[in-house]
């Protein structure tokens, strides 16, 4: 099995990355975190997990063996593919994925572009499980209100009549464009900066 790989990043997209390596191009579908960790013309090493289906196969990449966990555990959930999973890591790092099954917040995995109501209630159900003691000391790494400012966001704006993806895109871009304000920023800020980029589109 390909639990890794390291090569000069070719070319950065919006979902992945292609890696030269020895000669060999391989495109590579990333998490966020891992996407954070390649540069164009630049040498990185990603842990990996390859997946064969009846479409073909595809290569994952992750920027560590937790964030890899984390997927594995997602992908056993009905409803939630390599795709999907991987969707999920580009949102919310791992803590965050093990807080919000610990305290059901559908909300969270709602703002996952492919993730519906159904598949979220899924997550939060049959990945409880997994969740070990271990796992839980991690939330003293999450900034606890700002992950519910964002959630409360963005059940407003659903509640507004906008769909989970444009509500998604609308506040991806806006924390682009904020920058590290964006953590700090009050519901009113957010709210008004997400209606505004939902306007524009």
């Amino acid at each position: 099995m390909l639990r890794s790989i390291e090569g000069k990043v070719l070319h950065l997209g919006e979902e992945g990355a292609i890696l030269d390596v020895n000669g060999l191009g391989f495109d590579i579908l990333c998490s966020g975190s891992a996407l954070r960790l390649c540069e164009e013309k630049e040498v990185v090493r990603l842990t990996t997990y390859l997946q064969i289906t009846d479409n073909g196969a595809s290569l994952f990449g992750f920027s560590c063996e937790q964030e890899r966990n984390i997927f594995l555990k997602l992908i056993t959930v009905k409803g939630v593919g390599g795709r999907v999973g991987l969707a999920i890591l580009r949102s919310l790092n791992p803590s965050q994925v093990i807080r919000a099954v610990a305290t059901s917040d559908l909300d969270t995995f709602l703002q996952v572009p492919g993730v519906g109501k159904k598949t979220a209630e899924r997550l939060c159900f049959e990945l409880k499980r997994h969740i070990t003691e271990d796992m839980l000391a991690d939330f003293e790494d999450i900034d606890l209100p700002v992950v519910e400012v964002r959630n409360t966001v963005a059940a407003a704006l659903r509640s507004l009549g906008f769909s989970q993806n444009e509500v998604y895109g609308a506040m991806n871009r806006l924390k682009r464009q904020m920058g590290a304000d964006f953590d700090a920023a009050t519901e009113e800020i957010l709210l008004k900066g997400a209606l505004r980029e939902l306007k524009r589109n």
